[in-house]
Parts: structure tokens; C-alpha cells; sequence
């Protein structure tokens, strides 16, 4: 069996395991992160926001290369997601998505620009980059539905930049 398709059949068999069947109905995305927090549980979400958005920038240039599509898919489908789930942990928590700009100062927009060169190589360094600010909520973060997903951002991102070099 080719590489490609052993790993469709792989990601089709996680699937399944996950119950991310097509024909049921979404699941609900993971725990609630109740209001208990600190201030690196915040920072964690605030920085990942940004970071994914990116993210999916970047899976969607992947995503036109036949041999890494399913994988670039799944990363933008897994990530549009968790923005869901951590916007809503922050409207838990009372917190805005982005810190309060300064009077007399300019908010630096998010940008949507991705790094040049090979894109295939760019979000294998992005997942690595993810990796280590979970790496810090797990430090420091307080919040249990924050620091269990860190844990599962380090495994997952893990395992994707490795699939990707």
C-alpha cells in the first residue's frame, strides 16, 4: 500500500475511534473550561488564537499539494474548531479575545500572511511552534479543560509535524 493511502486509512481509522463519523451529528467540542482560571491559562488561549488563524492560512496552501491534502484538511478543520471552543472559554471567563489596547496606542492587526518558501516545511515549524506554548500552559496554567488541551496539542501537533517532514 502507498504511504498516502496508508495514511487516508490511518486518519480514517483515528476517525472512527474519535466518533467523527460524517453521518452523526457533531459532538459537543471537548470540556467546558469552568470559570476557575489564572492568568496563564489566558495567555495560552490569546496566543493560540492568533496562531491559528495562521495556521489555517498555512494548511490551506498545503492543502494543494496532493500528497499532504487529507492531513492539511483535517489540521483546518481541527483548528477551526478549537477557536471555537477556546473563544468560548473566554466568554466563560469574562475576558475579551484580545487585551485591551492602550489609549493612544494602535492594535497590531492579526496578520493573515504566511512565510514564504515551502509551506509544506512552514506549518511543520508552525505545529512545532504550538507545541511549545502549550508546553507553557502546562507550566503554569490552572484551568483542567485548558491544560488537557494543551496536552492534546502536544500530542496531536507533534505527530503532525512529524507526518509533514
Amino acid at each position: 500500500m502507498r504511504r498516502s493511502s496508508r495514511f487516508v486509512a490511518a486518519v480514517a481509522a483515528l476517525a472512527a475511534v474519535a466518533g467523527c463519523d460524517p453521518a452523526t451529528p457533531a459532538a459537543p467540542l471537548g470540556p467546558t473550561a469552568g470559570p476557575e482560571h489564572n492568568a496563564a491559562d489566558i495567555a495560552f488561549v490569546r496566543a493560540l488564537l492568533p496562531h491559528h488563524r495562521i495556521g489555517i492560512a498555512l494548511a490551506e496552501r498545503v492543502a494543494r499539494q496532493p500528497d499532504h491534502r487529507v492531513l492539511a484538511e483535517a489540521i483546518i478543520s481541527t483548528e477551526r474548531d478549537e477557536i471555537a471552543r477556546m473563544s468560548g472559554w473566554l466568554a466563560i471567563w469574562g475576558v475579551p479575545t484580545a487585551p485591551a489596547t492602550p489609549p493612544g496606542t494602535r492594535a497590531t492587526p492579526v496578520t493573515s500572511a504566511t512565510p514564504g518558501g515551502d509551506p509544506v516545511r512552514a506549518l511543520a515549524a508552525h505545529q512545532e511552534q504550538a507545541v511549545t506554548i502549550a508546553q507553557k500552559e502546562q507550566a503554569q496554567g490552572s484551568n483542567r479543560a485548558a491544560l488537557d488541551f494543551a496536552r492534546q496539542v502536544i500530542e496531536s501537533r507533534t505527530a503532525e509535524a512529524s507526518q509533514l517532514r
